[in-house]
């Protein structure tokens, strides 16, 4: 294929269809421009030696595309269909909510998808079958914002589709929350400084008073402070290990490890520890799948 313009070649692995002496190939472009036209084909008939008999050139021709005069919650899609199977939401901190859409999508440029109020996005597991594509999307969404809605062009009907789902914490997200994706726990910080401020002021008064009582005070607490600032604990997850946004049994699962990893533990509780992958992504996975040596 050559001499083409304003557009990009998306898929060209369609199986040859034959319907009596004819025979049908069908590539699929995605234009990129309001003037286009397709490139030119050149096609070659072989015998049963794999060798030419005969060649053709099939010529492109220009196109014009029709410019959309779309919505303003448009996310930037045209497709076949396109299809939310799962949506869950989640805290991320708290100025910010972390929204995942489970997204199936038929002759579409959902790599394009992009909505103006979502601080960040990005996608996961992006499985593509021919022209069928099945992945994850994660959006960073401001707590101000109280609706997840969008609009995509469904190039079947002619028409715009909408989805709306309203932004709701559930009660299980909330109890198990701890930061998916933390921001510097200073928490953390504080908590030193103010332990290890008592052990200097009980270390002062065992001096003065000479006391072995107030020494020891001094010591638990200097020895917890100490504790805390220790650095964040390392351990192996299996190949295999889902990791999901939360700690509970219907979360999504983002990744899978495709080997054994060695990543940051940085809290556990009931039965799953919070980890960061090498990828700095934090989530949650279950004991079960930590290695035993």
């Amino acid at each position: 294929m050559e001499n083409g313009y304003g557009v990009e070649s998306i898929y060209t692995d369609e199986p040859i269809k034959q319907n009596g002496i004819y025979l049908y190939k069908t590539f699929y472009f995605k234009a990129l421009s309001k003037k286009l036209k397709l490139p030119d084909i050149n096609v070659t008939l072989l015998d049963d030696n794999y060798l030419p008999i005969a060649q053709n050139r099939l010529l492109g021709k220009e196109l014009k595309a029709i410019k959309l005069n779309p919505p303003s919650d448009f996310c930037n899609v045209l497709a076949k269909s396109l299809v939310i199977k799962n949506f869950q939401i989640s805290p991320y901190d708290k100025e910010n909510n972390l929204v995942v859409l489970n997204i199936e999508a038929n002759l579409s440029n959902i790599e394009d998808f992009h909505l103006n109020f979502v601080k960040k996005g990005w996608f996961e597991d992006f499985n593509q079958t021919s022209l069928f594509v099945k992945t994850s999307y994660f959006a960073i969404v401001p707590t101000y914002i109280k609706k997840f809605k969008f609009s995509y062009f469904n190039t079947q009907k002619n028409r715009f589709e909408y989805f709306q789902k309203k932004i709701e914490i559930k009660n299980d997200s909330v109890v198990t929350q701890t930061d998916i994706r933390p921001s510097e726990d200073s928490h953390k910080i504080i908590k030193i400084l103010v332990f290890f401020f008592i052990a200097i002021l009980f270390l002062i008064i065992a001096i003065f008073k000479k006391s072995f009582s107030y020494l020891f005070l001094a010591f638990i607490f200097g020895g917890y402070g100490a504790y805390l600032s220790f650095p964040i604990k390392t351990i192996c997850i299996k190949k295999g290990a889902k990791v999901s946004i939360l700690p509970t049994k219907n979360s999504t699962i983002f990744f899978i490890s495709k080997s054994r990893l060695k990543v940051k533990r940085l809290n556990h509780i009931d039965g799953y520890s919070k980890i960061e992958l090498q990828n700095k992504k934090i989530g949650w996975v279950k004991d079960e799948y930590s290695c035993k040596n």
